[in-house]
């Protein structure tokens, strides 16, 4: 019996094949791939720019210091999400803020934001920055946050490492692409290997904002500048006949090595190609299960708000543990126990010690009750409609 994981990549040939063209070729990092990997990311996402870096984590914490985030700023952030959602704040000395989620959609609420944002006004402490979170892949409520952008007037991250693939539609019934819409600041993908597409380890951000990007690629190397005309020091950086000297270089502030290889570019340049076709059959599966599942009332799935292209980078489902009689321990032992797998996303954040000195979980009930609920089942795109079967079969048989 093969064991199915909640997650899993797919390794074609193809991808195996545009890798050894770069083991070959002149250049592993730093060479032409990764520009052609943002620029295929910028032609899926319809995004003007995007920066390719090391990791999902990497592209958040570049996007904050894009944003001038630093000692003293508010940063508001759901507390279901990966830490690093609330971590690239931290990183840079700024306060973190949790509004607490949507009880069915289970992206962060619009409303809890907004009490949060005028409490922060009246302290005479705006908040500086929201991160919103498209948790599983289902886009956030994206005019509601840019009204109360408008309203507020905070930077705007979107953390789409769940969404890539996603669409919604707006009130005029345009439909956007997750990273093509305007408003969102920076938009935040990841690509680790239980994502839609993979370079091992990798992500990346996309903006409209020309002066963010370039922030955004001198942050990602160390600070170094070396575009003649931002030179300071042109009286080292220039010959005597006004010619710029070949070896010359600046670090014009304090930036870190989070680039992204041109071997991992490499792969992602061929995984996503094959991206409409992974989030067609991650769909596919959701709505499978979703289907399986609507006989057996002790298992919900998250609604779907309407006009939203989910992306189903997980598949949740929310169970009533006491109902039925078994802690979620029990059901994940004899669910691994009958080959498959599964996880919670998340453990919420105020919960970590590290953030539980200043956040109390009785303040986000809603967060409270989807984490006591919450079990993430198998979705990727290479489960056979065999294999939906057996997890939707375990399921029920492990509940009932």
């Amino acid at each position: 019996m093969n064991f199915i994981p909640y997650g899993r990549q797919d390794i074609t040939e193809a991808d195996i094949e545009a890798v050894v063209r770069v083991l070959r070729s002149d250049f592993l990092t730093q060479g032409p791939a990764v520009e052609i990997f943002e620029a295929a990311v910028c032609r899926e996402t319809g995004a003007q720019h995007a920066v390719a870096c090391s990791s999902g984590t990497a592209a958040l914490h570049l996007a904050v210091l894009a944003a001038k985030i630093g000692h003293g700023d508010r940063v508001i952030v759901p507390p279901i999400t990966f830490v690093a959602s609330a971590n690239c704040a931290r990183y840079a000395g700024a306060e973190v803020l949790f509004a607490d989620i949507d009880s069915e959609t289970l992206n962060i609420s619009p409303q809890t934001c907004r009490k949060l944002l005028e409490q922060a006004v009246v302290e005479g402490r705006p908040v500086k920055a929201v991160v919103t979170v498209d948790l599983a892949g289902h886009p956030c409520d994206m005019q509601a946050f840019a009204l109360l952008k408008k309203e507020f007037n905070f930077i705007w991250i979107q953390d789409a490492c769940h969404s890539l693939g996603a669409t919604w539609e707006d009130n005029l019934g345009i439909r956007w692409k997750i990273g093509e819409w305007p408003e969102p600041d920076m938009t935040v993908f990841s690509f680790h290997p239980v994502k839609h597409i993979t370079t091992g380890e990798g992500g990346m951000i996309v903006t409209h904002s020309e002066e963010l990007a370039n922030s955004l690629r001198v942050h990602r190397s160390h600070g170094i500048v070396r575009d003649v005309g931002a030179f300071i020091n042109n009286a080292e950086a220039l010959s005597a006949d006004g010619s710029v000297n070949p070896w010359y270089y600046e670090m014009q502030q304090l930036g870190f090595n989070y680039r992204l290889s041109d071997i991992q570019a490499a792969l992602g340049c061929s995984q996503i190609e094959r991206l409409g076709q992974y989030v067609a059959r991650r769909r596919e599966i959701a709505a499978s299960l979703r289907l399986k599942f609507e006989m057996f009332p002790r298992v919900k799935l998250p609604i779907v708000a309407d006009g939203v292209e989910h992306a189903y980078h997980l598949c949740i489902i929310r169970i009533d543990f006491a109902a039925v009689g078994a802690t979620r321990a029990e059901v994940m032992k004899r669910l691994k126990a009958a080959g498959i797998g599964t996880q919670v996303h998340y453990i919420p954040i105020p919960m970590m010690p590290f953030y539980a000195q200043t956040a109390d979980m009785a303040s986000f009930p809603a967060a409270l009750a989807y984490y006591r609920e919450a079990l993430s089942i198998p979705c990727f795109p290479k489960m056979t409609d065999v294999d939906v079967e057996r997890v939707c079969s375990a399921v029920i048989s492990t509940l009932s």
